[in-house]
């Protein structure tokens, strides 16, 4: 055993002080980056402002799930942008029609995100015909209840790789039951993954979306997979325990560390029964997750009017509406926001058990729109997939009142030629934007922007002088937004 001396224990713990305030101190370099309002990870101080939630908009049904094959368990969708077009990926044939247990993930696409069509691909026999969209049948792995589809587009992956998927279920019983890989080269033909010669992931309850992903900031696959607290080894579903979040983690999508559950900061845990967590594709160090919040003891509706809608008995206890939550990479969500984000509505078939869960994937759908998806009415023979509109970058913003609000951001390091900022003002609204040294003092000739007015994505922001902020080099300093009847959603350095 080594000892050191009372002096040397002092000196290595200021060193190792030093070494944290340092580390603290350092600015957050922003290069060729946009950051949204969803957290406070660039807030330092505000004032007489608020972070303030959303409000998606229905833009009507994409889907409806009316084909033999489909039925009214419809869900677990994933949506993916390849590219040239739009994927979409869903669960059908779930127990439809006293039809036992058989599942199968039925395929659409579509060019724009808003209009959808089912290709016929004769490619499984459900139901005695080929003629249908399925793209995965029925398999002893159940890969099919639950299956999310990743597309890995990164260079130098095989070009049979290029579309990844996890699916399946845990059964103490069956030890062959678990989570297994998938993988395809164009998003239609599937195979179970060479190395896949056991289920990944056993010992845990599964039987919700698990959700595949690439995690740019941190270079890794993940997987973030149904968990729940208070679980002993062996154990699925523990008594008093509540439906939580686990993540795994591999750079080479062979090898998979120890799931880790997830952590909510200083929040009160409620139900999760999914996740969604992807990178946003207009900030992908930003992870976007859209949980369905599940209370399982509620119900809002009369026997007699969920008889009426015809939904399932399976469905009359328990409601749920989709939250919103971020991560910045490794075992921690950001919820800020604890409202509800996707409210069941007006429409009594959405306050069955397992309505309103948001779809995997947010995507562009025009210049100033983008959209994501959720089950309505799950449970009944009137499913359906609804789209949902946000703003760009609109999950939440800055929003300022009549009285004029500012925040200061923490020392940063912006290395770009450019700031842009994304805002809607009133017509006595603006958005002003100062740059300060690090200690808080105006740098000349930054002191404050031209007035942002109007309704712009990408407003560019400029100043008087014709300085632009390139000409801080690598210098520290702090950003100022001012805010007057206003949102401001976004900024970006270029």
């Amino acid at each position: 055993m080594t000892f050191f001396s009372v002096r040397t224990v002092i000196l290595i713990g200021s060193l190792c002080a030093s070494f944290v305030g340092f580390a603290q101190n350092q600015p957050i370099i922003l290069r060729d980056q946009r950051e949204l309002f969803v957290d406070d990870y660039l807030i330092d101080t505000r004032t007489n402002l608020e972070l303030r939630l959303g409000t998606p908009v229905s833009a009507g049904k994409a889907l409806q799930f009316t084909e033999p094959w489909e039925g009214q368990f419809c869900t677990y969708v994933s949506v993916v942008n390849a590219g040239d077009r739009f994927q979409l990926y869903y669960r059908g044939l779930a127990g439809y029609e006293g039809k036992g247990d058989q599942q199968v993930t039925c395929y659409a696409e579509s060019q724009d995100g808003i209009h959808w069509m089912k290709p016929k691909l004769n490619l499984f026999k459900v139901n005695g015909t080929l003629e249908n969209n399925v793209v995965l049948g029925d398999n002893p792995q159940r890969s099919t209840h639950n299956l999310a589809v990743l597309y890995d587009n990164r260079p130098g992956v095989p070009a049979d790789e290029r579309y990844k998927a996890v699916g399946g279920e845990s059964n103490t019983k069956i030890p062959s039951s678990g989570l297994f890989r998938y993988v395809s080269p164009d998003g239609i033909h599937w195979k179970r993954y060479a190395r896949d010669t056991a289920a990944l992931f056993h010992d845990y309850a599964l039987d919700s979306q698990n959700v595949l992903t690439w995690v740019p900031a941190e270079k890794v696959y993940a997987i973030y997979l149904r968990a729940w607290t208070g679980r002993k080894p062996g154990e699925l579903y523990p008594a008093g325990g509540i439906r939580s979040i686990a993540r795994s983690t591999s750079r080479d999508f062979i090898h998979w560390s120890k799931p880790e559950m997830m952590t909510f900061g200083d929040t009160e845990r409620e139900h999760l029964y999914t996740n969604t967590t992807q990178p946003y594709f207009r900030a992908p160090q930003l992870l976007i997750s859209m949980p369905f919040r599940f209370s399982p003891q509620l119900k809002v509706l009369s026997d007699a009017q969920l008889i009426e809608n015809g939904t399932d008995k399976t469905q009359w206890k328990g409601v749920a509406d989709g939250v919103f939550m971020t991560s910045r990479g490794g075992t921690v969500y950001n919820r800020k926001f604890m409202e509800s984000f996707v409210r069941p509505g007006s429409e009594q078939k959405n306050w069955g058990a397992r309505s309103n869960i948001p779809a995997m994937g947010v995507i562009a759908t025009g210049p100033a729109e983008m959209s994501f998806f959720v089950t309505r009415a799950y449970g009944t023979r009137a499913v359906f997939l609804e789209r949902m509109t946000l703003r760009t970058d609109g999950f939440a913003s800055l929003h300022g009142g009549y009285t004029e609000g500012s925040i200061v951001t923490k020392p940063l390091v912006l290395q770009g030629n450019n700031l842009v900022a994304n805002y809607a003002t009133s017509s006595v609204g603006y958005v002003k934007v100062a740059v300060l040294d690090e200690n808080g003092k105006a740098i000349a000739g930054f002191e404050e922007s031209e007035l942002l007015v109007g309704d712009q994505i990408d407003g560019l922001v400029s100043w008087k002088n014709g300085k632009t902020v390139n000409e801080l080099g690598d210098r520290k300093i702090r950003l100022k937004f001012i805010v007057r009847d206003a949102d401001l959603y976004s900024f970006a350095i270029r």
